[in-house]
């Protein structure tokens, strides 16, 4: 799938936003890391992991909001950022393969998270929403 597919069938499109709707994902973002922290704290991993992609989620949203899009799927957001915002490119790679493990937490039968990778998680999803405030010219 390419950018293009994403506009093609319908899975991006052009909506007429709010202003107060980047703020609100960002906020989102922060309250999903958060749940994430306090997975990490009851040694949850599993749901930690799904809490941050779902964090990292939303703060991607946000650029698309701020754009004017809307999105009917994950993959879709990765590619637009990934194409239309070069400077997050490393964030969306990371988004991705967090996205990949929250596939494998929720539908997997082998892998389980561990610590660590949970511990990465929060700190990914933190400079991840860090940087997407920047790219929507929000304060730090």
């Amino acid at each position: 799938m390419n950018l293009k597919d994403c506009y093609d069938s319908g899975m991006l499109r052009k909506a007429s936003m709010p202003k107060d709707v980047v703020e609100k994902e960002i906020k989102n973002a922060k309250r999903h890391l958060a749940n994430a922290r306090r997975c990490v704290e009851q040694k949850m991993y599993d749901l930690a992991m799904v809490a941050i992609y779902t964090s990292m989620f939303h703060a991607a949203r946000a650029v698309l909001f701020k754009d004017g899009l809307k999105e009917r799927s994950h993959i879709c957001v990765i590619l637009y950022i990934e194409e239309k915002y070069p400077d997050l490119r490393r964030f969306t790679r990371l988004m991705d393969g967090y996205r990949r493990s929250r596939h494998t937490v929720l539908y997997g039968l082998e892998d389980e998270a561990v610590e660590e990778d949970a511990e990465q998680g929060l700190e990914d999803g933190r400079d991840l929403i860090d940087a997407i405030k920047k790219v929507c010219d929000l304060a730090p």
